[in-house]
């Protein structure tokens, strides 16, 4: 077995970035609160600050960018399949391979309406939601005006 390669090469593609690019955004997001929540750690080597970007290296910046790099490290484990020699990891990581390539798979079995169904469609809720609501108005109004005219109200 080597390492890094990708379990199940091109199958269930679209799930996989789609799922993948979900993630890494969770993930980013995650990096930049415990960032925020770090912000006041002391700086590496007193006034060291990060090229082109000219932030001061601190320890929260090392902290939340080792957390982006593990969190990317296991997407990458179970999303993309990469094989990695740890049997946990790999064991996980195939399974839910499996399930994204079985998603896509169903999803692809979808009849999707045409766009002539989908108007009509969304009209004909659209009527009902009115119509209901229509209903519930005057049901609630006439017993408003019943409940005042026993003087419940």
């Amino acid at each position: 077995m080597s390492f890094f390669n990708i379990y199940k090469k091109g199958q269930g593609l679209y799930s996989r970035v789609a799922v993948g690019v979900a993630l890494g955004v969770l993930a980013l997001f995650a990096t930049i609160s415990l960032y925020n929540v770090l912000i006041d750690l002391p700086n590496v080597g007193g006034n060291a600050k990060v090229p082109l970007v000219d932030i001061d290296l601190s320890w929260g910046l090392i902290s939340a960018f080792a957390l982006f790099i593990v969190l990317g490290f296991l997407i990458g484990i179970f999303v993309a399949g990469l094989e990695t020699g740890i049997r946990t990891f790999d064991s996980g990581g195939r399974k839910t391979v499996e399930f994204l390539i079985n998603t896509q798979g169903e999803l692809q079995k979808v009849a999707w309406p045409t766009k002539y169904e989908l108007v009509g469609s969304t009209v004909v809720v659209i009527v009902s939601v009115i119509v209901i609501g229509l209903f519930t108005f005057g049901v609630d109004r006439a017993v408003t005006l019943i409940m005042r005219y026993i003087g419940v109200l």
